[in-house]
């Protein structure tokens, strides 16, 4: 019987998700794309680069967790 494994732990899921992660990173800090599309007030601090950098983050640790991974 073959022994079934986790979608999500497999090596080929986290590298895919590690790059949408790093493409929706690159999109929300550039301010061109988003520019008053997504937020059409001003105001005095932006949530917009801070989603940014959270999912380059994220794709940082997914990259890392798979090359780390056997």
């Amino acid at each position: 019987m073959k022994k079934e494994t986790n979608f999500l732990t497999r090596k080929k899921t986290t590298v895919f998700f590690a790059l949408v992660a790093l493409a929706g990173g690159i999109f929300f800090l550039n301010k061109n794309i988003t520019g008053k599309i997504i937020l059409e007030e001003t105001l005095s601090f932006n949530l917009i680069p801070l989603i940014g950098l959270l999912l380059i983050l994220c794709s940082i640790i997914l990259g890392v967790y798979s090359l780390k991974k056997r």
